[in-house]
């Protein structure tokens, strides 16, 4: 079947656009720097026995600052779906612990 963009225009199947919902390394917003905050959690966690580490100690491990791998930890966990926050998990609240999804 050929797409057309009018009754007598058809439409080239090279223009077509795979919509962005790939996630991970594929997608259109991965950077070099999703991908060093993505290797320091793996590491930081095999390092705690599978816990959760801190944003504090994913940013030390990645060599970024706080608020820079707190925003891409949340391209992870939201766009990319590559991490999950565990929030409310200490007692007391020390805030939000992250971890890696399984991939199957």
């Amino acid at each position: 079947m050929v797409r057309r963009t009018t009754e007598s225009e058809p439409m080239d199947p090279a223009t077509f656009v795979a919509p962005p919902d790939d996630t991970g390394r594929g997608h259109f917003d991965w950077t070099d720097r999703h991908e060093r905050v993505l290797g320091a959690l793996t590491a930081a966690e095999e390092e705690r026995g599978g816990e959760a580490p801190h944003l504090e100690q994913i940013a030390r491990r990645a060599g970024l600052g706080e608020d820079e791998t707190r925003r891409l930890l949340h391209d992870l966990v939201r766009v990319h779906r590559m991490a999950a926050e565990l929030a409310g998990s200490d007692r007391p609240d020390l805030g939000p612990r992250y971890e890696t999804t399984p991939r199957l």
